[in-house]
């Protein structure tokens, strides 16, 4: 379902909001907010923009913006379990983590054969995978689905003989 500003400019409250980015259609799932010159900004997990207003005692949702589908920076965060709070990771050490749409991994860079204090991630919005250096800071292409020199990864476990029964 599209959604368009009705003739004074909001969304209509009683439509569905559709998050744009989903591929599958489905309404919009907040991560997180803030606030700003009396407006709310909230991303949503796919990546879409709305700007919430308090409009006569109610919240509504003004503006909706597509993302533009560019990853610009990554931030990792640990869970510290003793009290249930993120803390901000500003370098891995000898770890690399690998994180996906629906896995996430952190595996020891000297034993792996993986670059340390990096970040390679595929997204939605992201065709193939890219790496993020945490050191320098910076994003490249590593493993490209689109036909270009770089190679998709292979992922392999290691054969033991012995039975996992």
């Amino acid at each position: 379902m599209k959604q368009e500003s009705s003739q004074n400019g909001l969304i209509d409250p009683s439509d569905p909001l559709i998050d744009p980015n989903d591929p599958k259609g489905q309404l919009i799932q907040f991560s997180n907010a803030i606030i700003f010159g009396g407006k709310f900004y909230a991303p949503s997990l796919q990546g879409t923009l709305a700007v919430i207003e308090e409009i006569e005692d109610q919240f509504q949702v003004t503006r909706i913006r597509r993302s533009n589908r560019v990853v610009d920076n990554v931030e990792v965060f640990k869970l510290q379990i003793d009290d249930l709070s993120w803390l901000k990771m500003d370098n891995l050490r000898d770890r690399t983590l690998f994180t996906g749409i629906k896995c996430c991994l952190s595996v020891p860079a000297s034993q792996d054969g993986c670059r340390n204090n990096c970040v390679y991630f595929t997204h939605h919005s992201v065709d193939g995978w890219r790496l993020h250096d945490m050191g320098s800071g910076f994003i490249s292409p590593c493993y490209d689905d689109s036909g270009s020199k770089i190679k998709s990864p292979v992922w392999e476990e290691p054969v033991t003989g012995k039975s996992s029964r």
